[in-house]
C-alpha cells in the first residue's frame, strides 16, 4: 500500500491545482494537515510546491515550520512575479507567509484572484491554509477541498455543521468529492472517529485516519501552551513522525493528488484505515 500511495502522489498534474484545508473545528489540524501533505508531495515529486498561509496566529504555518518564506502575501501582491524566490530549500515545500496585510480582512477579491494566478503560474501544487475571512474567497476557487476534524466528542456535530454550511453555500459539489481526514485516531478516540466517519460516508470521496503522534501534540494547534508553538518551540517535521502516521500522510498525499488529476472523481471512492 505505501508503494501504492507512493505511486499516486507522483501522477502528473495536468494543470495548476489548488487544494484548501478545512478545519471543522477549532484545535482540528488543519494547519498541522497542510504542512504534512506538502513535506511529503514536496519530498516526491520533482516540482516545486506551495503552502499558502492565510491563518495567522500562534499556531500558522510560518510559526509550524523553520522554513524561510520564498514570499509573503503582500510582496507578491505588490511587485512582480519575481518577487517570489522559490525553491530555497530543496524537497521542501515553499512557504507563501502572512503579514499583516494577510489576515485575509485586507484583501479585495481581485486581490485573491490574483494571488491565485500568480501562484498558479509558478507551482503545480498549492495547498492553502485559510482563516475565517478567507475561507470563501479560497473555496471559490479551489480544485479539491480537505476537511479536517479531530478525533474527539465534538467532531460528529463539527462535520455536520461544516457540511452543511458548505451545501448551503454552494459549495456542495466540492464538499461531495472532498477529502475527509481525522486526525488524533486512537485506542481511546476510536468511537468518536467511527461516529464522525458516519456523518461523512457517501457524503465525500474519501476518508483517511490519521493516528495519534505526541510530536504533533505538542505543536497542533488547541487551547493550552502545549499545543500551540510558542516562539522557540519545536517545529512540525514529517522526519519525526512514528512510521505509522508518515504511512497515513504519505496515503492523504497519495488520495489528494489523484482526486487533482481528475482520475478518480466519484463520490464516496474509498476509506482509508491506517493501523496504529
Amino acid at each position: 500500500m505505501e508503494q501504492r500511495d507512493r505511486a499516486r502522489a507522483l501522477l502528473p498534474i495536468p494543470e495548476p491545482r489548488l487544494a484548501v484545508m478545512l478545519g471543522c473545528t477549532v484545535g482540528a489540524g488543519q494547519t498541522v494537515t497542510a504542512l504534512m501533505v506538502a513535506e511529503v508531495l514536496a519530498s516526491l515529486r520533482s516540482e516545486p510546491v506551495a503552502t499558502l498561509d492565510l491563518n495567522p496566529g500562534q499556531a500558522s504555518l510560518a510559526s509550524l515550520t523553520d522554513a524561510v518564506p520564498a514570499a509573503t502575501v503582500r510582496s507578491l501582491l505588490a511587485g512582480p512575479a519575481t518577487s517570489l524566490r522559490p525553491g530555497l530549500r530543496r524537497g521542501h515545500p515553499d512557504l507563501i507567509a502572512h503579514d499583516t496585510a494577510a489576515s485575509g480582512e485586507g484583501l479585495s477579491d481581485p486581490d485573491y484572484a490574483r494571488l491565485v494566478q500568480i501562484l498558479s503560474s509558478r507551482y503545480p501544487v498549492t495547498l492553502a491554509d485559510p482563516g475565517p475571512a478567507a475561507v470563501a474567497r479560497l473555496l471559490a476557487a479551489a480544485d479539491q477541498l480537505v476537511l479536517v476534524a479531530p478525533a474527539s466528542s465534538e467532531a460528529a456535530r463539527a462535520v455536520a455543521m461544516t457540511m452543511e454550511w458548505l451545501d448551503g453555500h454552494g459549495y456542495a459539489e466540492l464538499c461531495a468529492r472532498s477529502i475527509a481526514v481525522i486526525n488524533g485516531v486512537s485506542k481511546r478516540s476510536m468511537s468518536s472517529a467511527e461516529q464522525a466517519e458516519q456523518i461523512i460516508r457517501g457524503r465525500s470521496h474519501a476518508i483517511l485516519r490519521i493516528p495519534w503522534d505526541d510530536h504533533l501534540a505538542g505543536v497542533a494547534p488547541g487551547p493550552g501552551p502545549r499545543n500551540g508553538r510558542l516562539p522557540g518551540g519545536p517545529a512540525a517535521h514529517f522526519s519525526q513522525l512514528r512510521p505509522p502516521v508518515q504511512d497515513a500522510y504519505t496515503a492523504l498525499a497519495g488520495v489528494l493528488v489523484s482526486a487533482l488529476t481528475n482520475a478518480e472523481r466519484a463520490v464516496g471512492g474509498e476509506q482509508r484505515r491506517v493501523s496504529q
